[in-house]
């Protein structure tokens, strides 16, 4: 999803770019950014159960497609 100009990347960095799009502080973006970050962190494990993956989808979905390091980055 294009955000800012013809970035598309999730990553923190285009998210603190973007953020006086939105009104936003660079200080208000990181937070909103640890926020989801934790959210997901936290609700990982019963998320998945209540989906049902099996321990192999966990580990495929775990880090490549939820929290990927490059995001960091």
């Amino acid at each position: 999803m294009l955000i800012s100009g013809n970035n598309n990347l999730s990553k923190l960095r285009s998210d603190i770019a973007a953020a006086r799009h939105f009104k936003l502080s660079v200080d208000e973006a990181k937070a909103i950014f640890d926020r989801q970050r934790e959210a997901i962190e936290s609700n990982w494990d019963r998320v998945c159960d209540e989906a049902s993956l099996s321990e192999i989808d966990r580990n495929l979905f775990w880090k490549r497609q939820f929290l990927n390091p490059s995001v960091f980055e």
